[in-house]
């Protein structure tokens, strides 16, 4: 397997000593879309939210610092686990699980973020319907992905590992997982170095 490979099958399950590397090098590369997912979340003081597929933490210490939230985290990877928990502190709901395991009970979120974990969802929509589970009547989604005609561009994306979207197939995914059509929209922005992006803002 070449580095490509090797980048591709971390991105998708982070472990070890590379994977925190990468979790690192993640929140540098992520950090603009990360703060402009938590603001399109408009956390509130009481809310309770979720960043599903928390990696190193570093959305949820900018939701805690926006508002005055109960917050809580899931990863599959315990390598992120125990970096957000070095973040975040012991006193955050932390677990490390996959979001198809809804290790959450249903409508237990005011607020939902979903940062560069759609890539994973498989053909059965599990995961949308579990974030869609998750939410209360009400709540509020936000996902993002990287554009389809940009990851198309990068070899790393084309090892196997990643879904690749357009603005299209990202709404209709939602929409597989419970949200009505008329609830989703996707905005198209610019992220840097040439790199397009696709925020979704959906709401239950």
């Amino acid at each position: 397997m070449g580095f490509s490979g090797v980048l591709a099958g971390q991105l998708a399950h982070p472990g070890g000593i590379g994977g925190q590397w990468l979790g690192k090098a993640m929140d540098l590369a992520n950090r603009g879309l990360t703060r402009r997912a938590v603001e399109m979340l408009a956390p509130q003081g009481g809310e309770a939210v979720l960043d599903a597929g928390c990696g190193t933490g570093i959305a949820l210490a900018r939701v805690r610092k926006a508002a005055q939230c109960r917050i809580a985290g899931l990863d599959p990877s315990r390598a992120m686990v125990r970096m957000a928990r070095r973040r975040l502190g012991g006193s955050v709901d932390l677990r490390n699980r996959r979001i198809e395991d809804e290790a959450f009970p249903p409508e237990s979120f005011d607020a939902i973020l979903a940062l560069n974990v759609l890539y994973f969802a498989g053909e059965e929509a599990v995961m949308p319907c579990a974030l869609y589970r998750m939410l209360r009547p009400g709540g509020r989604l936000v996902a993002y992905v990287t554009a389809r005609e940009t990851m198309e561009r990068w070899r790393f994306a084309r090892a196997g590992y990643h879904r690749l979207y357009d603005e299209g197939e990202l709404a209709r995914l939602l929409c597989e997982g419970g949200f009505a059509a008329g609830r989703v929209t996707i905005r198209r922005e610019n992220v840097g170095a040439g790199a397009i992006g696709l925020f979704a803002y959906a709401t239950r």
